[in-house]
């Protein structure tokens, strides 16, 4: 076997996280899912849920509340952020997880952490996972569906 062929094996068989292929659509998805991070850590509740659904249909559960709709979400989404004002930072704990649910349909699970401070002053961290079901539409992918459950 030549050494080139060797380093190859040897590495897509050690790391195999390197050796995955990403498909077409998480191509597609991880600049979203970057956009909305950068959107996310502005606080700017318009530019984060540029990627989800803009319709009644939307659903979005976070720790066994159910917000239906994205007027509703949108609402919600600035108050959590203080209308902009919030010093919340988002940071990612792992990379996103990637499983096809059809053809043009990606279930995407994202392990984050939080820090903000607090009301007495004093920094708050916390951890969370958002699992997303996205869709390709006409208009590109959207989120169509969202769950968020926070770690205690």
């Amino acid at each position: 076997m030549k050494p080139r062929t060797c380093a190859v094996l040897l590495v897509s068989l050690l790391l195999p996280g390197l050796a995955r292929a990403q498909s077409p659509a998480e191509r597609e998805i991880l600049p979203l899912l970057h956009e909305e991070m950068v959107a996310a850590n502005a606080h700017d509740t318009d530019r984060f849920l540029s990627t989800y659904l803009h319709a009644p249909e939307l659903v979005f559960v976070i720790n066994g509340r159910v917000i239906r709709g994205f007027d509703s979400l949108r609402e919600q989404q600035l108050q959590w952020w203080n209308q902009g004002k919030s010093d919340v930072v988002y940071t990612e704990q792992a990379p996103p997880q990637f499983q096809p649910l059809g053809n043009d349909v990606m279930l995407v699970t994202q392990q984050l952490a939080s820090r903000r401070t607090g009301p007495d002053g004093k920094p708050v961290e916390g951890t969370f996972a958002v699992s997303a079901i996205w869709r390709r539409l006409p208009d590109g992918w959207r989120v169509i569906y969202a769950h968020e459950s926070t770690s205690r």
